[in-house]
């Protein structure tokens, strides 16, 4: 053992170790966004879907009723076409906030991560050179 790394300990061991786990947290991160957006994706799809599928069997409803057809102007018709439209957009609107707020919350554990780290290399950092000044201390001591 060197003297260099009595003084250090397992300064670069320790921080080889956070890195490494640093990285494998990230790549879990990224992994965790892209499957996040590949579910949002699918979802608002099958929104869309219903939606789009639902269309058609919900005039069938308002012509069976007689209020749709060539020269019929229905407010009933058209304010529960509004309220179709409406209820749409404001599922897909849930859906994008949804996939947002995932989305959010792994971009500031990336960064709360990444803060640790630098926070635990800085630390490790401030303990070694503690050691290095109180080693030196000590040895001068012994000089006299």
């Amino acid at each position: 053992m060197s003297m260099m790394d009595a003084v250090s300990g397992n300064y670069g061991l320790s921080e080889a170790g956070a890195i490494l786990r640093r990285r494998n947290r990230s790549i879990a991160n990224q992994q965790a966004a892209t499957l996040g957006q590949k579910r949002g994706s699918r979802k608002m799809s099958d929104i869309t879907k219903q939606y789009v599928e639902g269309f058609a069997p919900k005039m069938a409803s308002y012509g069976r009723r007689g209020l749709a057809g060539p020269n019929v102007k229905s407010g009933i018709q058209r304010k529960g076409l509004e309220q179709y439209a409406t209820d749409l957009q404001s599922s897909l609107g849930a859906e994008t906030a949804n996939l947002q707020n995932e989305l959010n919350s792994i971009s500031m554990d990336e960064a709360t991560s990444q803060s640790e780290l630098e926070q635990y290399i800085n630390d490790l950092l401030l303990a070694k050179n503690q050691r290095i000044i109180d080693t030196a201390t000590q040895l001068l001591g012994l000089k006299y």
